[in-house]
């Protein structure tokens, strides 16, 4: 599919929705999102582009495997992963790696890396803890974390309320799931109990599935793997206003990796991720000056890996190697309000900061030279102004402090810097409102980009040079958008939700991995400039019988020194969803159709090296559906790539899979004080 297929196809989509009818679909424009200003509001008032999914979108349209089946439908969203490990890593507006995307699961940043021919920043998750995700793209929430140039991605795991119904002090949620293409099962328990005023959930999943099947029958050889994964949340509402949390999440996932998809080198190998969270909150409506959050966390990752194959005499069968992360970190803010007649304002300020302890051992091999050990300390401080004026003019102002630390061997670096940013928001009519922003943002280069050194294994022999002297990349972004909120248009209680975006992100110094000179070393070294622009469209129409909703973006990326293409930008993208509810709406159901464009505007320093693969365009239809029986019991069916396409995502070594069907089976019981079962 053609560039101007795609674009037609978007607007067309966008018609059909405004001009016809309804979604509460893959984009979940209602959703509450902090990420955009960290006040919390619905995500169609959000002045940026921010989109969130909740619970509801998960549990009836997805019962996901792996992230990335959702993340995918978001626009300007797309991820990066390889069927040899359960990472996964998150693409905003043609940024990733390294910290450009901020990830965070529930406050806790994720930071992990291990050089190789796949993404430099991957995180692991288990679906089935997840309650939500709250994403915004672009710099603009930089006032979120440091480094996030590209935008911030928060998910959120499930508490208490997400189990317990009504009055319920106890209840237990049981879910068994099959998936078809790799004979793979989920095992999942969930429990929640309250008592007064604390309460605390916990969580079991294991999840195994096989080699699975590309669209034209191949097996892809190491794609299957056993993961085991637990959750413990507990809130204590200490007394009124003010809450207590602590959140400790365990992921462990067990796969064969291999450096890439003709290499016959592999490796066992086993992930354990383990984060503590400690959160304090106080809001209250009769203190409108106080609205804190405070929170403190660790994440530690480790990946250890074993030679199975004995092809290598340097590095033969069992030689070990460990990549090891220790994330430390902390974010703390208010925010005051105050009014003055019909104005509102609102005064948020506070401070984050995290860092990096990275250790890598390979006693036989080269792993410590290309995911180099190092520390790197980053902090900030912000302050955020947000004015609302007869509630059609909102004023937006905020600066960022950042500050880093970079040091390993016998380097040490730092640097600091301020980054404004301003949006002007207006109310055209009601249930329409234009925004425009200018923000900037600070990324500090990483531990791997600057410290990288050693000789690239056989047959492909090249050095790595590290590079001290790598400057932070700072974005200049511009972007303007609409959003459209509407109720009741053709009937009682339907809704249309849509935004609009375009934007322009310039970042200056940008650090990007090449060969210097053509055909020489290996190096990361800062761009003069690369700029990345682009339109992003979301909408959905829900008349509550029946709903239709589009997502859909196209981003393009230039090397403002070279005139290149920037290697990152993802493919053009819309996705359709419709669905309609029946039986009092116990049953959901629907389609979503996905409409790919080619991708081959790939720098020609890697063209035909096999490290960054060009992708054709494809189109691929899922199906969804949802069936509540009873209280107690609930049936969901999802197929994916339902005509057997034959296809493989951009940037990925192997094809993506064939059809695959999910069956999954809840059953849930809960327990109130005197009332009999």
């Amino acid at each position: 599919m053609d560039t101007r297929m795609l674009r037609s196809l978007g607007c067309c989509a966008l018609v059909d929705a405004i001009m016809s009818g309804p979604a509460t679909a893959q984009i979940a424009l209602e959703g509450i999102v902090v990420t955009s200003t960290k006040t919390s509001e619905a995500a169609i008032d959000a002045l940026s582009g921010t989109s969130a999914l909740g619970t509801t979108q998960l549990d009836e349209q997805f019962q996901a495997d792996k992230a990335s089946q959702f993340l995918r439908t978001i626009p300007g969203v797309t991820t990066s992963e390889t069927a040899r490990d359960s990472a996964v890593a998150i693409n905003l507006r043609g940024l990733q790696d390294f910290g450009r995307v901020n990830v965070l699961i529930e406050g806790a940043r994720q930071n992990f890396q291990r050089s190789g021919h796949n993404a430099d920043g991957v995180f692991y998750i288990e679906p089935e803890m997840l309650k939500g995700v709250d994403i915004t793209r672009g710099p603009t929430a930089t006032i979120y974390g440091s480094g996030a140039i590209g935008g911030v991605a928060a998910f959120s795991v499930l508490d208490a309320d997400d189990i317990l119904r009504g009055n319920e002090t106890a209840a237990l949620r049981s879910r068994t799931r099959y998936t078809s293409n790799g004979d793979g099962m989920l095992y999942s328990q969930t429990g929640a109990v309250k008592v007064g005023n604390f309460d605390v959930l916990g969580q079991y999943n294991s999840r195994s599935i096989g080699n699975y099947e590309d669209g034209a029958g191949r097996e892809i050889s190491d794609s299957g793997r056993d993961n085991e994964s637990s959750l413990v949340k507990a809130r204590w509402r200490v007394a009124p206003g003010h809450q207590i949390t602590g959140t400790v999440i365990d992921y462990n996932s067990e796969f064969v990796d291999r450096p890439s998809l003709t290499s016959t080198t592999r490796r066992a190998s086993e992930v354990n991720n383990q984060q503590y969270t400690l959160g304090y909150t106080f809001a209250r409506p009769d203190a409108p000056l106080v609205d804190f959050s405070a929170k403190v966390y660790q994440n530690n990752t480790s990946l250890s890996q074993r030679r199975i194959d004995s092809n290598s005499k340097s590095e033969p069968a069992g030689s070990f190697r460990t990549f090891d992360l220790e994330t430390q970190g902390f974010d703390v803010s208010n925010t005051s309000r105050f009014k003055f007649g019909s104005t509102k304002w609102a005064l948020t300020y506070g401070a984050d900061g995290f860092r990096d302890e990275v250790v890598t051992t390979d006693t036989l091999g080269s792993s410590n030279l290309f995911t180099p050990g190092g520390r790197r300390t980053v902090a900030g401080a912000f302050i955020q102004s947000q004015t609302t004026i007869f509630d059609t003019v909102d004023v937006i102002a905020a600066l960022r402090y950042d500050t880093y630390e970079l040091s390993g061997g016998a380097t040490e670096v730092d640097g600091s810097r301020v980054s404004p940013k301003i949006t002007v928001g207006y109310t055209l009519a009601k249930g329409m409102t234009l925004f425009g922003t200018y923000a900037e943002g600070y990324r500090a280069p990483a531990v791997t980009e600057t410290l990288i050194t050693g000789t690239h294994p056989a047959p492909a022999s090249f050095t790595f040079l590290p590079n001290p002297n790598l400057r932070p990349e700072v974005a200049h972004n511009l972007e303007a958008g609409v959003n459209v909120k509407f109720d009741n248009i053709f009937k009682r209680a339907d809704a249309l939700r849509g935004r609009i975006v375009v934007f322009q992100n310039k970042i200056d110094d940008f650090i990007d991995p090449t060969f210097v000179p053509p055909g020489g070393p290996f190096q990361y070294v800062n761009i003069s400039r690369a700029t990345l622009e682009g339109i992003e469209l979301e909408a959905m129409y829900d008349a509550r019988a029946w709903f239709a909703g589009v997502g859909a973006h196209r981003i393009r990326g230039t090397n403002e020194e070279s005139g290149e293409p920037v290697y990152s930008v993802p493919a053009d993208r819309v996705t359709l969803t419709a669905g309609f509810r029946a039986f009092e709406e116990r049953l959901i159901a629907g389609s979503r159709v996905h409409f790919v464009g080619a991708q081959d505007r790939v720098p020609s320093a890697f063209a035909g090296s096999g490290v960054i693969v060009p992708s054709e365009a494809y189109t691929v239809v899922d199906l969804f559906a949802q069936y509540i029986v009873n209280d107690y019991t609930t049936l969901n069916l999802n197929i994916d790539n339902l005509f057997d396409v034959d296809y493989r995502e951009y940037r990925e070594q192997q094809n993506s899979p064939g059809l695959s069907a999910r069956l999954g089976f809840t059953m849930r019981f809960g327990y109130t004080p005197g009332v009999t079962p």
